[in-house]
């Protein structure tokens, strides 16, 4: 049934190879680390080293590392590269 204007989420159709799968990650482990720093803000004081991941926004990657990726980001409204280190 086409030319209706509505399209609803059963008719939607997509390519695997067309999905932004590091972007759907980037958002799933962001909205994590909100819900998962926020318990754990209560359970322990913060290092002074530790920033509130809630305040990180993930921008686009700049560099791929031996260790890690950099990417643009932003902090508390600040412009910052963020380097996240790759799992052993």
């Amino acid at each position: 049934m086409k030319g209706n204007g509505s399209i609803s989420g059963k008719d939607m159709i997509f390519r695997a190879d067309q999905i932004d799968l590091k972007s759907l990650d980037m958002q799933l482990e962001k909205h994590l680390s909100r819900v998962w720093s926020r318990n754990i803000e209560k359970q322990r004081p913060a290092e002074e080293w530790e920033i509130d991941l809630a305040k990180l926004d993930l921008r686009n990657v700049i560099a791929h590392g031996t260790y890690g990726t950099v990417y643009r980001a932003t902090y508390d409204n600040q412009d910052v590269a963020g380097k996240f280190l790759d799992s052993i």
